[in-house]
């Protein structure tokens, strides 16, 4: 698997890339059939989401992709993803991202080390946010410019 494109995140106004993909959460936990997105080398998953932290909470603001919309057995036509098209009635109110739980990924600096595969290259610094339900529970930032890798809590929420 090559590099991949990353989601975006907007902290503070800020654009950042995303090196976690909370939206591959939003079908399992709700038992659907994941939309057939037109896949790439550079974007396996098909499409990219933009994110933005706001009070706190992880909201899904924009999904741009396309996917294979099915009319009966052998008629098809590729689409433009939309939010309105990827969730269901009552997240697109409030699209608040309360299905996902677990950790995403923000790098940050210049790459230090690049890994063709996947997110697995390294940065000088990358922001690890702790996520329950949608909400932030713990941020911390690693710095991997010294010898030894620091840790240092957040001060960024």
């Amino acid at each position: 698997m090559a590099a991949q494109l990353p989601d975006i995140i907007i902290i503070d106004g800020e654009n950042h890339d995303l090196y976690s993909n909370p939206l591959e959460q939003y079908w399992m936990v709700n038992k659907i059939n994941r939309p057939q997105f037109r896949t790439s080398g550079s974007c396996k998953r098909g499409y990219v989401a933009t994110w933005e932290l706001v009070d706190k909470f992880l909201v899904l603001k924009d999904i741009k992709g396309d996917y294979e919309k099915r009319f009966g057995w052998f008629w098809k036509r590729i689409r433009p993803c939309s939010l309105r098209t990827v969730l269901r009635k009552p997240f697109l109110k409030n699209p608040t991202a309360t299905w996902f739980t677990g950790k995403i990924r923000i790098p940050k600096g210049n790459r230090i080390f690049y890994a063709h595969k996947g997110y697995e290259s390294r940065f000088e610094q990358e922001i690890i946010i702790t996520l329950s339900h949608g909400k932030v529970i713990k941020s911390i930032v690693l710095d991997y410019t010294h010898e030894t890798l620091a840790l240092a809590e957040s001060g960024l929420f």
